[in-house]
């Protein structure tokens, strides 16, 4: 079955949640592109309003931005920790970006990941990052 017709027997919440991950996926790859880290951190903070409301589940939350990676060139761990951290505060859940690094082989890599009560629910990794920044919601 195609994404469009997949998208169209969804719930109307959930095709918002599918619009707004992408929006949110496109919008941060963009800032992430023109301006500084602490810049889109900024951005970022001023995006996630909270509703206290918990009317979707965190899975779908991740789902979707997940999903809506797959159209948004160049979506990074970072651009979906990010994206999944503003869609998760604005539905009632305090998640923590965690940025790490792995040495192996000899080559230096870095990885972004969010994580929601001690879990990680998006970024899951095979390799073993140690963790450098918490970016968690104060």
């Amino acid at each position: 079955m195609s994404f469009v017709a997949t998208f169209f027997k969804l719930d109307n919440k959930y095709k918002l949640l599918v619009i707004q991950a992408l929006i949110l996926l496109w919008m941060i790859r963009l800032i992430l592109w023109v301006f500084s880290f602490s810049t889109v951190k900024n951005i970022c903070g001023k995006l996630s309003i909270s509703s206290g409301n918990q009317e979707v589940p965190l899975s779908r939350v991740t789902w979707a931005v997940q999903v809506m990676s797959r159209f948004t060139p160049k979506a990074t761990c970072l651009v979906r920790a990010l994206a999944g951290q503003i869609l998760l505060e604005r539905y009632g859940y305090t998640s923590s970006i965690k940025i790490g690094v792995s040495k192996s082989k000899d080559e230096f890599e870095a990885h972004a990941w969010l994580e929601y009560d001690c879990n990680i629910v998006l970024g899951e990794s095979e390799t073993d990052y140690i963790p450098i920044l918490d970016m968690g919601k104060e």
